[in-house]
């Protein structure tokens, strides 16, 4: 198996004032990046968004 080497950022996800994801915005983060010459980028990594993105908008959990 290989293993990830270099820089990884876990990235935020942007959401609009609406609650929806701002891909505008989340294209920009990602294109910041690799311009900035990031190895990896670390998708519902360590920026504890992870608890958020699995309830639903009355925030009960979704299965």
């Amino acid at each position: 198996m290989e293993r990830f080497s270099g820089t990884g950022v876990a990235l935020v996800t942007p959401f609009t004032p609406g609650n929806k994801v701002d891909y505008s915005a989340l294209e920009k983060l990602v294109e910041f990046q690799i311009e900035n010459n990031i190895d990896y980028l670390v998708v519902l990594g360590t920026t504890a968004e992870t608890p958020t993105c699995l309830r639903t908008p009355d925030n009960t959990r979704d299965a």
